[in-house]
């Protein structure tokens, strides 16, 4: 979670609250109390009905009997992102594409601190994937082949800065939590081109991942699959998926 200074005299902090309150309502809480949106937010009842009562006259909540829930409304706040990059004119296309080729719905996902979130999808008919896989869901960097693959290419001050940061949580008992041997993978990752997690976030799932590099390398996010454990054999991921991959992380990298 990113950190405001407090101390500069150009920052609102009253706004700042009021993004609290809307990130309050997560996919596991759509519908709060006020008490329930103070308690999330570690903010006095008095100053969250302020903030509640606000966003619910400008259209961003809606009320029931005293519970709070996101309107559509809130959707305005992602389209410039949305339509400014081409994710559904451009990008959807490009993840298509691959998806048909490789056989696996493909995923475009990009760094947010600690985690990665997920920006656009292809899905298929039949094609493996999860229920906690869709536009805005967000994912560990340290577990996932996503997040590995885009650590592997920051520079070295700001990959170690999220480390230090990042919780180490073994998700499953394949989960590497030793900082010391995430690194020394992340070293291979950035040699080989391309990150395979082997059932480290989700038991009975491993994931493939190339990262999607701008103009002079810079990290803008990753390309990535998701598949049971064990379907493919080492020699297809390296041969046949990767490059499908990576050529589909390099024309992502262009629309940037």
């Amino acid at each position: 979670m990113r950190r405001l200074d407090a101390d500069d005299k150009e920052v609102s902090l009253t706004f700042a609250k009021g993004l609290e309150v809307i990130c309050a309502f997560d996919g596991k809480n759509r519908m709060l109390t006020m008490a329930e949106v103070a308690q999330k937010t570690n903010l006095s009842r008095a100053v969250a009905r302020r903030l509640v009562r606000t966003l619910e006259q400008l259209g961003y909540l809606a009320s029931d009997r005293g519970r709070y829930e996101l309107t559509p409304h809130v959707l305005r706040l992602t389209q410039g992102f949305v339509e400014g990059r081409g994710i559904s004119q451009i990008i959807q296309p490009i993840l298509r594409l691959t998806s048909d080729e490789v056989g696996e719905a493909v995923s475009f996902s990009m760094l947010d601190d600690t985690e990665a979130v997920y920006v656009a999808h292809s899905y298929g008919p039949a094609r493996f994937t999860l229920n906690m896989v869709t536009t805005g869901s967000r994912i560990p960097l340290l577990p996932t082949a996503a997040g590995r693959a885009m650590l592997a290419f920051l520079d070295a001050g700001t990959r170690d800065a999220i480390i230090a940061d990042a919780p180490l949580t073994a998700h499953t008992q394949h989960t590497e939590t030793s900082k010391d041997k995430l690194i020394a993978q992340l070293g291979a990752i950035r040699a080989k081109g391309y990150c395979f997690a082997d059932a480290e976030y989700v038991e009975g799932v491993d994931s493939l991942a190339v990262p999607v590099l701008g103009v002079g390398g810079k990290v803008i996010g990753a390309i990535s699959i998701i598949f049971p454990q064990s379907r493919y054999q080492p020699e297809h991921i390296e041969q046949v998926m990767f490059p499908k991959l990576r050529q589909c992380a390099a024309d992502v990298g262009l629309t940037f």
